[in-house]
């Protein structure tokens, strides 16, 4: 082939990339064809004449590829390639075999053994160019896709650990932040001279209550996020556990949102710090963006579900900023400027403890302001013997 041929278009190298191949084959004429029509400048053939001198050669040198002979001397086709996939060095080795046989049984057992393509005597040297090709490219695209995947795997775990360790080292210093900032509050060893301390440890307890909760809401949508966490089921009305939510509210928030109505006698079978946390940010969100004005009802709704609605006086939500808000990290209001601090976890959380509740959340907006319901299904509902008599 001149140099002028190749310039003017007529022949194209197949192998176009650097490569380096090695040939096991006893035949020497085979052997002498590979390095002629598999040749191309940035490929190198190196050749072995049986399977000993293959798997020497193949321990010793890094190959992309090798193209390997079934019936050899000493060491064979099946051998070698068994002996490559048992070492860890050369496990992902792209092996084609070329044989004589064409036989299924041949075949197969090539393929059983790692083989990652197959071609038969005679060779049609342009067609295994192109193959010997196709296979390095996907044994490398297969390699780079279990590179990311071990890499995601380590990260996740990576994750975890992290996580496990926050949730260890930072919730100690917290609370003692919080409890020895009450004692000052509260002026539990003797007055303190300058009121203004007090003050300065109410903000100190508050801060770091506010934090605590944060790096709570982090743990906790992590662990159900990730299925880490199971459901803690036990009976609870849910008007107590609503009350626990307002409360927490009002500390945090300072005037209490209106009750409008309880169902007192209505008990769920539910996860109650799930639940709690829930309505906590539900109510949350309707004191802050709903202009500091909240109500909120617990009842039973005609399909016997029970419905825990939160209601405020805001503007409400349209369909595309529910789909938003409900993005974990996500706020409504971005910025420097935004009116609410926290990481944008409370309703991705409670959509996620009424989920795994087996019920949901939805939305309602109006003129009058906006409405969160969470829905526990009826069966959660817990039924009296007197009950299912009435």
């Amino acid at each position: 082939m001149t140099e002028a041929t190749i310039a003017a278009g007529v022949w194209k190298f197949v192998l176009d990339e650097p490569l380096r191949v090695l040939v096991v084959d006893d035949d020497p004429i085979l052997r002498e064809f590979a390095c002629v029509y598999l040749s191309a400048p940035q490929v190198t053939i190196d050749t072995a004449g049986d399977g000993e001198e293959g798997w020497d050669r193949l321990a010793g040198g890094a190959y992309d590829i090798a193209l390997i002979d079934i019936e050899m001397p000493r060491l064979d086709g099946y051998g070698l390639l068994s002996r490559l996939r048992d070492d860890a060095r050369l496990s992902d080795l792209p092996v084609i075999m070329v044989t004589g046989r064409e036989d299924a049984i041949s075949i197969d057992r090539a393929f059983e053994l790692g083989a990652n393509s197959f071609t038969v005597k005679p060779v049609n040297w342009r067609q295994l160019s192109h193959q010997v090709r196709y296979v390095v490219r996907a044994a490398r695209h297969e390699r780079e896709a279990r590179r990311a995947r071990d890499q995601a795997v380590s990260l996740s775990r990576m994750k975890s650990e992290i996580l496990t360790l926050m949730r260890h080292e930072f919730r100690t210093p917290l609370n003692a932040i919080i409890g020895f900032s009450e004692l000052i509050e509260k002026q539990s060893l003797g007055p303190i001279g300058e009121a203004g301390y007090v003050d300065h440890a109410r903000f100190v307890r508050t801060a770091g209550e506010d934090l605590l909760g944060l790096f709570g809401d982090l743990m906790l949508y992590s662990s159900l996020s990730s299925n880490e966490r199971e459901l803690r089921e036990d009976e609870y009305a849910p008007g107590t556990v609503a009350r626990r939510a307002l409360s927490h509210v009002a500390n945090r928030h300072g005037p209490m949102p209106t009750i409008v109505d309880l169902e007192e006698k209505l008990t769920v079978f539910a996860d109650r710090e799930l639940l709690e946390r829930a309505i906590f940010h539900l109510l949350s969100n309707a004191v802050v963006h709903g202009g500091g004005l909240a109500s909120m009802s617990v009842a039973t709704a005609a399909d016997g579900s029970v419905m825990i609605a939160v209601r405020d006086r805001g503007p409400g939500l349209r369909d595309e900023q529910v789909s938003a808000c409900l993005e974990p990290f996500h706020q409504h209001s971005a910025g420097l400027a935004r009116r609410a601090g926290g990481l944008g976890l409370g309703l991705p959380l409670a959509k996620l403890a009424a989920e795994l509740h087996g019920g949901s959340l939805t939305f309602e907006s109006g003129e009058g302001g906006g409405c969160v319901s969470l829905i526990l299904p009826a069966s959660r509902v817990v039924r009296r013997h007197s009950d299912e008599a009435a």
